[in-house]
C-alpha cells in the first residue's frame, strides 16, 4: 500500500511542475478602474419650435412621481436629502419659464452642476397656483430627471426651501 501512496505523491508532484506559487492572494478591490462620465441626454434637434414642444411634452404621464430614490442610497441618506439636511451646492428658479424655456435652462443648470461635481442641487419649479389648470413645471421636471442617468434622487423640498414647489435632486459622484 505504500508503493500506491508514493507512485500517487510522484504523480501529483509531476503534475505540479511548472506552477509557480502566488505571490499574494490577495484581491486589489479599490483598484483603477474607468468610470462613466455621466451627461445630460441631449435633445433632438429641432428647426420648428412647435415641434420640439410636442417632443418634449408627449411623453409626461399625467402623474409623475414626486419623490424617487434610487436602490443604492441608504435610508440614512433618504432621510438627511428629504430633512433638507444636506448643503445646497447649487440652486436653479424656474418661476416665469414656459416649458421648453424651462428645459433649456434646466439642461445646461444640469450640465453645469455635474461639470462642477455638485450632489445636492435645489431646482424651484413652483405649485402651478398661476396655471390654467394644474402645475406644468412641476410634472415636466420631474419626469426629465427621472430619465436622467446623473440622478439618483429627487424629492420635494422643505418648507423653508419651496416646498413642494421644489425639488432637491441628490447626483451622482462624479470622480476624475
Amino acid at each position: 500500500m505504500s508503493d500506491k501512496s508514493e507512485n500517487d505523491e510522484k504523480g501529483f508532484m509531476q503534475s505540479l511542475d511548472g506552477i509557480r506559487p502566488l505571490k499574494h492572494d490577495k484581491i486589489d478591490v479599490y483598484q483603477n478602474t474607468p468610470r462613466k462620465k455621466h451627461k445630460v441626454m441631449p435633445r433632438q434637434d429641432f428647426t420648428d419650435p412647435a415641434s420640439e414642444f410636442e417632443a418634449i411634452t408627449h411623453n409626461i404621464p399625467q402623474t409623475c412621481q414626486q419623490s424617487w430614490f434610487h436602490h443604492g442610497i441608504q435610508k440614512k441618506l433618504q432621510r438627511k436629502i428629504k430633512a433638507g439636511q444636506l448643503n445646497i451646492d447649487a440652486m436653479l428658479d424656474l418661476h416665469g419659464h414656459r416649458q421648453h424655456e424651462a428645459i433649456h435652462e434646466l439642461e445646461a443648470f444640469m450640465q453645469s452642476a455635474i461639470n462642477t461635481r455638485s450632489r445636492l442641487v435645489l431646482i424651484i419649479h413652483g405649485k402651478g397656483f398661476n396655471s390654467a389648470s394644474e402645475a406644468v413645471l412641476r410634472p415636466l421636471v420631474q419626469y426629465w430627471l427621472s430619465e436622467q442617468s446623473a440622478v439618483l434622487a429627487y424629492c420635494p423640498a422643505q418648507p423653508k426651501d419651496g416646498g413642494s414647489g421644489a425639488s432637491y435632486v441628490y447626483l451622482k459622484n462624479q470622480k476624475s
